[in-house]
């Protein structure tokens, strides 16, 4: 009689093992997924952007699209160590703490990166559709080139500060409000009050005879504003990925049932959320920029052309050798 109920703890705890290892399998799976999406698709990118078949990518807006692509990029690398850190613990090796630090801090610094670059696109757009004629002399590629390098300083000094002995519950507390809270009000007024003048700009074109000047800026404010909505779309998307690691942060600190197996699969899939906005970004980008998608399809075709044209060659000198 006193050893049924030993033998069915004992069962409950085999099984809560089985559904951990199996939960930690699926997570596994899905980082090696993700990261390779990620990596690929921005690698890609960003390797369009550099070498510009078109001659139509270097302007500010893309210096900042490219600057996020490098962002996402890392956390591509991040899902690979995730996915090597939870290997190890599968394999019931226990912790790498030397991993989990590196995964943070370059989870940190991406993070920061993206939030950061996507303030300064919405400030881009601000400025493009607010005030167009005044957009040359405010925005240029220096402007943009120096605003990466502040982005990226400024992000490795903020995720420094766990490591020099402030608390991580603090550390991620103020993080989760600098770069989630405050941004998504700031943001939200910034595209409201874009689409208001954008409304007005489109009535106005309405409104006005269609000759050269007045095709020429309808076809510059279309431009911008579709730009603005790719925008608001890359950045709807970081914030819905970034909202479950806000609740789970809270939850972590606020919340008793911390220790609950629930908890422990909501903080995996929190983890992975994070890596949503960077599995879309580069998709988005090829999908509603005509100068990126042109490009990138440009990079694509001269790639499989030189590809084949080897491949040829090969085959011919190959002949020869024969002969």
């Amino acid at each position: 009689m006193n050893s049924t109920p030993t033998a069915i703890v004992s069962e409950h705890a085999k099984s809560t093992l089985s559904v951990q290892a199996e939960l930690l399998l699926v997570v596994i799976i899905i980082d090696l997924i993700f990261g390779s999406f990620i990596t690929i698709g921005n690698a890609s990118l960003f390797t369009t952007i550099y070498r510009d078949p078109c001659r139509c990518l270097r302007t500010p807006s893309v210096f900042l699209i490219a600057n996020l692509s490098i962002a996402d990029f890392f956390m591509g690398i991040i899902s690979y160590l995730r996915a090597g850190e939870l290997t190890y613990k599968y394999c019931g090796l226990g912790d790498l703490p030397i991993l989990n630090i590196t995964e943070h801090f370059i989870g940190a610094v991406s993070i920061l990166v993206a939030v950061s670059t996507l303030l300064a696109m919405s400030y881009d757009r601000y400025i493009a559709v607010i005030r167009p004629f005044e957009y040359p002399q405010k925005i240029t590629n220096t402007r943009a080139k120096a605003t990466n390098a502040i982005i990226w300083a400024s992000a490795l000094v903020m995720s420094v500060l766990p490591v020099a002995d402030v608390k991580k519950e603090n550390f991620l507390l103020a993080y989760c409000y600098s770069h989630f809270v405050i941004p998504s009000f700031i943001l939200t007024a910034v595209y409201v009050k874009i689409h208001k003048v954008a409304a007005l700009q489109r009535q106005e074109l309405k409104d006005v005879r269609a000759n050269l000047t007045e095709a020429n800026r309808r076809k510059y404010l279309e431009r911008e504003n579709k730009m603005a909505r790719t925008t608001l779309l890359i950045l709807f998307v970081f914030y819905l990925s970034f909202l479950p690691y806000f609740i789970n942060v809270h939850v972590l600190y606020f919340c008793s049932c911390r220790s609950s197996y629930a908890y422990r699969v909501y903080h995996y899939v929190a983890n992975e959320f994070l890596s949503m906005s960077s599995v879309v970004d580069p998709f988005m980008y090829a999908w509603r920029i005509p100068r990126l998608s042109r490009s990138l399809r440009f990079c694509i075709r001269r790639r499989w052309t030189r590809r084949n044209v080897i491949a040829v060659w090969n085959r011919s000198y190959s002949n020869q050798i024969r002969t």
